[in-house]
């Protein structure tokens, strides 16, 4: 919110939101047809071989682990889930015709019922799934349609689907935007930043000056009890409490998580050109005590919050309130620790400060692989932790030094970078 806010005022909201597009959206459109397929399968690789029930690998929709089951000969109708349902019912209901001609090539009655009479296709008609109901129809079940009619123009064809949507996320193409949905969730902010700015922009050119006072600090110091609000919402209302906010990758934002960040990022906007009563900047006084700040956090707050929120006799109130409290303590200290130690310019950091977004992106996929690959090394958890994220780091930094840094890629992630020695013959003819 800061760096959003600090790009409008210098630079104007035409400029800001086309910084937003080079380094937001463009990315983010690039890894939807990259990082997440990449995450998607190399997700269900590394889990294909923790499944031993194929109406699991059917529902989890793990098409590698349905083929080694089938492969090594499991009965494609021998397991059953709670209502008796059998693999290719799941198939239906998930709407994967790929796995359903599997399934039915390994020998599947398409005739199989569940515990209510319920066949396959009784539940492709359910869920609406039209391409598992044609798989169907292609191996023996009778097509029951009028002549050149679909099956979307059957009377209560589909009418579960809303429910399939709702219980299941498969309420868009995207299911999962995995990590990216930090970019995501940083468009819908920009999106509500631009409607705010373009406001105030209006009303400075009428009034001719800023908006100014104090109501804009008091605004922003109001939004960090504000931050209880959402956070009282998140694990189902403590219902299934959960130690920070939930989880939203999916192509709609869950409204309470997106608020949450909304009050983060709207904070760091209101605090760009803010001053305190000491005419000071807020940025560069916020959190100066840092030490008084994190180590309470860290030793009292965290595990307070811990205990409150897992805890037998807590209140979901009390331990949203700690979990609240910590987390802006470590904000407010964190700024102040490495504004002591980085306030200076420094080549190192300032590398790392333009990796990290390649870091940021290309991370997990290799994280899950290397996961999958020593989780049967018989080491301590904590010496396999720190091994796996010392060389998955290097091996990052090694692909964006030689990949990305100087390629299309580093300039749309961070804008063009000069190779040392071209910068100082550069510099060299201009002398």
């Amino acid at each position: 919110g800061f760096f959003t806010a600090m790009l409008w005022r210098r630079r104007g909201l035409g400029s800001l939101l086309e910084q937003r597009m080079k380094r937001v959206v463009l990315p983010l459109a690039i890894g939807l047809f990259t990082i997440v397929p990449l995450m998607n399968w190399v997700s269900e690789t590394a889990s294909a071989d923790q499944f031993d029930n194929l109406v699991v690998a059917v529902f989890f929709q793990n098409e590698t682990a349905v083929e080694r089951l089938l492969d090594e000969g499991v009965d494609p109708d021998g397991a059953r889930g709670e209502q008796g349902e059998t693999a290719l019912h799941l198939a239906a209901l998930v709407d994967r015709p790929d796995l359903a001609e599997l399934l039915l090539e390994a020998g599947a009655d398409p005739f199989a019922t569940d515990n209510k009479d319920d066949l396959p296709f009784g539940y492709a008609f359910f869920a609406g799934s039209e391409d598992v109901a044609d798989v169907l129809v292609a191996n023996g079940f009778p097509d029951g349609r009028p002549p050149g009619t679909e099956w979307e123009d059957l009377e209560g064809w589909g009418f579960g689907a809303g429910f399939i949507e709702d219980e299941l996320g498969l309420d868009s193409w995207i299911t999962s935007f995995h990590h990216l949905w930090f970019l995501w969730f940083l468009v819908w902010l920009v999106a509500g930043f631009t409607i705010v700015a373009l406001l105030i922009d209006r009303q400075e050119s009428r009034s001719g000056k800023r908006p100014g006072g104090a109501w804009p600090r008091r605004l922003m110091w109001a939004l960090v009890p504000l931050t209880l609000l959402p956070q009282l919402a998140m694990g189902n209302g403590g219902k299934s409490p959960a130690f920070g906010p939930d989880t939203s990758a999916g192509l709609i934002p869950i409204p309470r998580v997106l608020i949450y960040y909304a009050v983060f990022f709207a904070f760091g906007a209101l605090m760009y050109g803010r001053r305190g009563r000491d005419n000071r900047p807020v940025a560069e006084t916020l959190g100066r005590n840092w030490w008084a700040i994190l180590i309470p956090a860290v030793v009292i707050l965290f595990p307070v919050a811990l205990g409150m929120t897992f805890g037998e006799d807590a209140t979901w109130l009390g331990a949203s309130i700690a979990q609240v409290a910590y987390t802006w303590a470590m904000i407010f200290g964190l700024m102040g620790l490495f504004r002591r130690l980085l306030s200076t310019e420094r080549r190192g950091i300032r590398y790392l400060s333009d990796s990290a977004y390649w870091l940021y992106l290309a991370h997990l996929p290799l994280i899950i692989a290397a996961q999958a690959w020593i989780r049967e090394w018989d080491l301590p958890s904590g010496v396999k932790f720190a091994g796996l994220t010392v060389v998955v780091s290097l091996l990052l930094l090694v692909s964006y030094q030689l990949f990305v840094r100087y390629t299309p890629i580093g300039t749309m992630l961070n804008g063009k970078r000069t190779r040392p020695n071209r910068a100082v013959a550069t510099a060299e003819a201009r002398g």
